[in-house]
């Protein structure tokens, strides 16, 4: 088998968990995953199958000393650090030439660091399964979580015809943008859509490819910026990872590519896209209120139902007769809304940003 890297997306900010989310800590690094940070989380979910020294981290320059931090045992020549954010085709390329400079024929997996998944040992057994469809050197493999609900926050994938000796995959008739709810809804109805879970496995040279097919800047980008890497100095300039286009890795190759093939997961998969969604992380109480607390932090609930809490440091958040609300308590803020307001929170923050308060993000 060819040698195998995971390449960890890390450099998103996560402005829909404000406060407790800031430019230089973004939700990869709260405590979501049974008080680990959920990146931490990401990285244990890989040992045993990909070795510690073909374990990447792409981020941004701000957010590398801190990842240091939480990740002691991570190599610091392990860091991919984007000169600036680009979306994720951007950083696909900039991964797929580091990568690529050391083993053309390299497999890669390549993962968002911000997911709850369980249990592991299923996790690694579906790579696998998307390894050995990626053993072609063409295939580009994602994977698909089957709908729980009518979603309209993620995108999908149409399954297609089954892949022969697949073991239940099948070829991607097509992506599907974040969809309306009456979409949505029709989407669960026929049952042949799964969630888009943002993970995939190919081998360098069928991402190549794949770029080369479906969008000529982004595999020229690729392609200057593995020079670069190639040369005695190493390094790729700002204006270099400026050419690939800003656009994600769904809509600039994966919708296009030819070869694609979809795995339904059989993992539980969430991926905690906002502070209404802890209740994956925290089973509620029997007034309905979930509370996540780190760091010292407690909660008093008196005459109140269905609240989301979410406290970090040596405090106590009290709720007293309220409801279907989402209080945060970390270091120099505090956020009051109602639950159904908090998907909303990157309004808030364009305000704080707006009203010069770069203090706060």
């Amino acid at each position: 088998m060819h040698s195998l890297h995971a390449v960890i997306m890390a450099g998103g900010s996560g402005t829909r968990f404000w406060p407790a989310s800031r430019a230089l800590r973004p939700k990869q690094f709260l405590p979501l995953a049974a008080g680990r940070p959920l990146i931490e989380a990401t990285m244990t979910r890989l040992e045993g199958l990909v070795a510690p020294e073909h374990v990447w981290v792409a981020t941004n320059k701000k957010q590398a000393r801190s990842l240091a931090r939480l990740l002691p045992n991570l190599r610091h020549d392990r860091l991919i650090l984007e000169p600036e954010a680009r979306d994720t085709a951007p950083c696909v390329a900039l991964a797929t030439a580091t990568v690529g400079s050391r083993d053309a024929e390299a497999t890669m997996i390549v993962l968002p660091a911000d997911h709850l998944i369980e249990p592991t040992a299923e996790f690694q057994a579906m790579l696998r399964h998307g390894i050995e469809l990626a053993s072609d050197g063409e295939t580009l493999v994602t994977f698909g979580i089957k709908p729980t609900f009518a979603a309209t926050g993620f995108g999908y994938v149409e399954c297609g015809a089954a892949v022969a000796g697949g073991k239940g995959a099948c070829h991607v008739a097509r992506f599907r943008e974040k969809p309306d709810r009456a979409t949505a809804e029709q989407f669960v109805r026929q049952g042949n859509f799964l969630w888009n879970s943002g993970i995939f496995v190919w081998q360098v040279k069928a991402i190549r490819r794949a770029m080369a097919l479906a969008d000529k800047d982004l595999a020229a980008a690729t392609d200057a910026m593995l020079l670069s890497l190639q040369k005695p100095e190493g390094r790729v300039k700002k204006s270099t990872f400026a050419q690939a286009p800003k656009k994600s890795i769904d809509f600039a190759v994966m919708e296009k590519a030819d070869k694609a093939v979809v795995v339904p997961a059989t993992v539980r998969w969430d991926d905690v896209g906002s502070f209404p969604a802890l209740g994956s992380v925290q089973p509620p109480d029997a007034a309905g209120n979930v509370a996540v607390l780190a760091e010292g932090s407690s909660h008093i609930a008196l005459d109140a139902r269905d609240n989301i809490v979410y406290a970090e440091g040596p405090r106590t958040v009290a709720t007293f007769g309220v409801s279907g609300l989402v209080v945060v308590a970390v270091g120099d803020a505090v956020l009051v809304c109602p639950r159904d307001k908090a998907n909303d929170l990157k309004a808030l923050v364009e305000h704080l940003r707006a009203n010069g308060r770069d203090d706060l993000l």
